[in-house]
């Protein structure tokens, strides 16, 4: 007999109802059992009060296992419906007590918050002392009450300036990417105390290295802490930096401009064309010949697509050196046409005046961008991609700056504003390809974090739906009809998005549900915006025009002008990019990598706030804010470092409608 089962909905219960655990039953164990695909299951017959918790309890199995065998299940059990219960495995006998060596060992039970390092710290033993004398012990995963075995005599270790007490201290293995800061939030501690308990610290975080975490009673927190002042924010944001002297470069005795190097593909060729043909008479006969053509194109609608969105960067970098040039920074601009070729991207940087270049802006493709990180590596060029999300190259040079954002970082932001509405029904629903699953357990690892590092709930009513045609139906099973709805799609495929978007919006009035999606989606052409703004969208993203601000109506008033076009994304990219760095060259010169936390300048559509996890990294914005398509039809910018919370519920001015841009015609 062979049973199969298309799109299956799997709930993960994070957080089960303990009331109803209580109330429920004592099940009787069927006796009763059948055979399916050579598989063996208990046949058992659902009674009243019975529930998926105490039905799989008295089997011994898993609530998924359960589900999964009886999709029927996810919407809800029925008096007398029949279940297929997997036969749990036998258990294995248990082995025999160790007899425990007393003369030459310590056995040491574990306790909460200790660790590898703790333990070998405590008994002055190595670690791999003790791994190796606990074959199978999960150094990184020890469990409170598990014991470990220690020799009574053994080698000293180096301690790492501090004494072991157990009882006022925990202590935390440092992970690559965490900070002071976010340490001390994990902890629920400021960073004065963090720094009180390790000194050592004041020189910045290792990787792998062990921290400790003062132990204090548990008491409510009255008000958020204030904002940190800046030098803080610097070392937080770039903890790699030891003794950064942030002092203000004197650029009027700087004896030369500032050499930049642009690289763009502009594709010149592909505007050039080289012959046209040309009507001719001839002895009283039409012929066609073919002439050379004009030395460019008429028109921008003449223009190669190609061209187009980086000769848009290329324009809004100049009106950028416009504004720096009226305060006093002299630039002399290179660009190069890298088209998507690295053979061209290697002669370029053997030009004569790539060797004063004092910073690069591109390239685009990653098959260039390689060449030039390395060139830039070697050199030692500070070098800025300003449209690559892929970490890879930020890990190989410690001189990238990587403007846009990586999934991981949009994810991370996402999670954190999330994890402030655990007390709602969060429902994360995805379609089950590799590329859909990979997002949605990235997400569900960050948000699980953030959760558990709030206010101290690390439980929250989650569900994960595995969404197709034959669950799209019964989708209102996952929501709550009497609280808020927080319902998190994690895909960048558009026509998936669009199908999950017509069932939600289809029982919408009988739920409240705020939707929360990737920043792809500003991106989607059909998508109904009225779904999404019914819904309240909310997404990460680096990038958000307040086209209000006078700063902005400025660049649209001198690009119109200019360019008898309007800018696109691209043409404020190319501002803020560099304008951004110019002024970090002008403040701080070329050695600037240290004190960008405290470049504060005017932007059109980012906050910068750049990061790198170790000294030999490059750096990642990590400036996202959340965006949100409120009810009323505005779309608000909810802010960049604030309490979400707070922003959620505040009078945000930073929104645009069909007003603003009328506002911008008149200007």
């Amino acid at each position: 007999m062979s049973v199969k089962y298309s799109g299956l909905i799997i709930l993960l219960f994070l957080a089960l109802n303990a009331t109803a655990q209580e109330r429920s039953v004592v099940v009787e164990k069927s006796s009763e059992t059948i055979e399916i695909d050579g598989e063996k299951y208990y046949v058992h017959t659902v009674r009243k009060g019975e529930t998926l918790f105490s039905i799989s309890r008295a089997y011994n199995v898993s609530q998924k296992d359960v589900l999964l065998k009886n999709p029927s299940a996810y919407v809800g059990l029925q008096i007398g419906q029949v279940l297929h219960i997997p036969v749990a495995p036998p258990e294995e006998p248990e082995e025999p007590e160790e007899v425990r060596d007393t003369e030459n060992f310590i056995y040491h039970e574990i306790d909460e918050g200790q660790t590898l390092f703790y333990i070998s710290q405590k008994y002055n033993v190595s670690a791999g002392e003790i791994d190796r004398l606990n074959p199978g012990l999960e150094v990184d995963n020890l469990q409170i009450g598990q014991v470990v075995k220690i020799p009574r005599r053994a080698p000293a270790i180096t301690r790492r300036g501090f004494d072991i007490d157990e009882e006022k201290y925990k202590y935390h293995r440092v992970e690559t990417g965490e900070t002071r800061w976010s340490i001390s939030r994990k902890y629920g501690i400021e960073e004065e105390e963090l720094l009180k308990a390790n000194e050592k610290l004041a020189w910045g975080l290792r990787a792998g290295e062990y921290i400790r975490i003062p132990r204090y009673p548990e008491k409510p927190v009255e008000k958020e802490p204030e904002p940190p002042p800046a030098e803080e924010v610097a070392e937080r944001l770039i903890p790699s930096v030891e003794d950064a002297e942030c002092v203000d470069f004197d650029y009027r005795s700087y004896d030369r401009p500032f050499n930049v190097a642009l690289f763009l593909p502009l594709f010149i060729d592909r505007n050039y064309p080289l012959e046209v043909p040309d009507t001719l008479e001839e002895n009283g006969r039409m012929r066609i010949e073919m002439k050379p053509a004009p030395g460019h194109v008429e028109s921008a609608d003449e223009l190669h697509p190609a061209t187009v969105p980086f000769l848009e960067f290329y324009q809004g970098a100049l009106i950028a050196l416009d504004s720096l040039k009226e305060a006093g920074l002299s630039v002399n601009l290179h660009v190069f046409d890298t088209q998507r070729n690295p053979m061209i991207v290697r002669g370029l940087l053997e030009k004569p005046e790539m060797r004063d270049i004092d910073l690069v802006i591109g390239p685009v493709f990653p098959e260039v961008i390689n060449v030039v990180s390395e060139w830039s590596r070697r050199n030692r060029v500070n070098m800025v991609s300003p449209f690559s999300t892929r970490t890879d190259f930020v890990v190989q040079n410690p001189h990238l700056f990587q403007v846009m954002p990586s999934l991981d970082t949009e994810l991370e932001q996402a999670a954190y504003f999330i994890s402030n509405f655990e007390d709602h029904n969060i429902v994360l629903i995805h379609s089950g390809n590799i590329r859909d699953m990979d997002t949605a357990e990235k997400l569900k690892r960050k948000l699980f974090t953030s959760l558990g590092s709030g206010s101290g709930r690390h439980q929250a009513p989650f569900k994960e739906v595995v969404y197709n045609d034959s669950v799209a139906d019964n989708l209102h099973h996952s929501l709550n009809p009497d609280e808020e709805n927080i319902v998190i799609i994690p895909s960048s495929n558009q026509a998936f998005v669009a199908g999950v978007l017509n069932r939600l919006n289809i029982i919408s009035n009988r739920y409240d549900i705020t939707l929360f999606g990737l920043s792809d989606w500003a991106r989607f052409m059909n998508i109904d915006v009225g779904h999404l703004h019914k819904m309240e969208l909310h997404y990460a993203s680096p990038f958000f025009i307040d086209y209000s601000c006078d700063h902005v109506k400025y660049f649209l008033r001198q690009y119109r002008q200019r360019y008898n076009s309007e800018p696109q994304y691209y043409g404020f990219n190319g501002y803020d990019v560099t304008f951004y760095f110019l002024t970090a060259m002008k403040n701080y010169g070329r050695d600037f990598r240290a004190c960008l936390p405290l470049v504060n300048v005017d932007l059109l559509q980012s906050d910068f706030m750049f990061r790198r996890s170790d000294n030999r990294y490059g750096f990642e914005n990590n400036g996202l804010s959340i965006v949100r398509y409120g009810n009323d039809m505005n779309i608000m910018n909810l802010g960049l470092n604030r309490d979400p919370i707070a922003m959620m519920f505040s009078d945000v001015s930073e929104d645009t409608d069909e007003d603003d841009d009328e506002d911008d015609e008149q200007d």
